[in-house]
């Protein structure tokens, strides 16, 4: 029922109601985690290790928008029932996982963890993605800017001047954007 990763794991809780940050740390218990609830000064300060982030409120403050964004590697779940549409957007674009109501007595920590971790691992990875791709473009850039270069000193088409590039970057063992690059600042 319980793993041994979720018996040692801390969760950090936070609750604008007493009630509910106890609420919390209940059923974090019950689900074989360690709760640490975190006044709104800790909020913004937590750091070390945590299995996850679970913030029950009646409506988002300026600083649970810092502590919500401020640490983009930690799975986050954000209990609130009164979240407007654009605020939700912009929370899940940063992924935290919204539920859409108070905590219950009976809420399911671990599954909200769960979907919450898999939508940090998701924007990580797209991260990563998009990272890449803006790389591929900009070498690409670079490769067309000095193919024009090529064409421009030697006389040379496009054609000649990609191929040109392509044998001199295969018999230095660069990639094309490394050459391209070292082409230009030459």
């Amino acid at each position: 029922m319980h793993s041994p990763q979720q018996e040692t794991a801390c969760v950090l809780i936070h609750a604008d109601e007493p009630g509910q940050a106890n609420r919390l740390a209940g059923l974090c218990s019950h689900y074989g985690y360690r709760p640490r609830i975190l006044d709104r000064h800790a909020l913004l300060q937590a750091q070390g290790e945590a299995a996850g982030l679970m913030i029950s409120c009646r409506q988002i403050t300026a600083e649970l928008r810092l502590a919500l964004k401020a640490r983009p590697d930690l799975p986050r779940v954000l209990f609130c029932e009164r979240i407007p549409a654009r605020e939700q957007e912009s929370l899940m674009g940063v992924g935290v996982w919204l539920v859409p109501h108070g905590c219950g007595e009976r809420e399911k920590i671990a599954a909200w963890l769960s979907l919450a971790r898999q939508l940090t691992l998701l924007l990580a990875e797209g991260a990563e993605r998009e990272q890449g791709l803006t790389r591929r473009l900009e070498e690409r850039r670079l490769v067309e800017r000095a193919k024009g270069r090529l064409m421009r000193q030697h006389g040379l088409g496009e054609e000649e001047a990609y191929q040109l590039l392509r044998r001199a970057a295969m018999a230095q063992s660069k990639s094309l954007g490394e050459l391209a690059r070292q082409l230009l600042a030459g």
